[in-house]
């Protein structure tokens, strides 16, 4: 086999490959969560991924405190939503959430949750949308680059 065609072929398969790897840096940003609580008469806690689809019907669990049971369980609805009734004075003590899918996706978190009486505070402003975490794209493709150019590297054949 001629030597410039082998290496030909080689850059066209990284090149597919690099071009594989862009194409689902954006898939793969999207399985990390971000949660969002809206207090009212009751506190929603809204879970999506950072591409914005939301966290359906996808269990979780509540935690009061520094506890090892959980409080309330369940599964979130179709819009991500899951909904908390706190109690007076359950502020104090801390809220947990752990969210996971069947696939090991997930989230656990402290839940900020203000004293809470039941009553709707003022009105707030809306909280920013979450952005995609470009970091993690770009570091992930650069390490696929790198690994590519040191896999071409290593399988380089000696000249004759």
């Amino acid at each position: 086999m001629d030597s410039t065609r082998w290496r030909g072929g080689m850059a066209a398969r990284a090149a597919a490959c690099a071009l594989a790897a862009w194409a689902c840096a954006d898939t793969a940003s999207s399985h990390a969560l971000r949660h969002e609580l809206q207090v009212g008469e009751a506190i929603v806690v809204a879970l999506r991924f950072t591409d914005g689809e939301p966290f359906a019907f996808e269990r979780y669990e509540l935690f009061r405190g520094e506890g090892k049971e959980p409080v309330q369980t369940g599964l979130t609805d179709g819009a991500g939503r899951l909904v908390l009734l706190p109690g007076t004075g359950a502020a104090a003590m801390g809220w947990r959430l752990r969210a996971y899918a069947a696939d090991g996706h997930g989230i656990e978190t402290a839940l900020a949750i203000p004293q809470h009486d039941g009553v709707p505070p003022a009105a707030a402003e809306p909280p920013a949308p979450a952005l995609p975490d470009w970091g993690r794209v770009v570091a992930g493709v650069c390490l696929i680059l790198g690994l590519g150019l040191l896999g071409r590297r290593l399988l380089r054949r000696p000249p004759r």
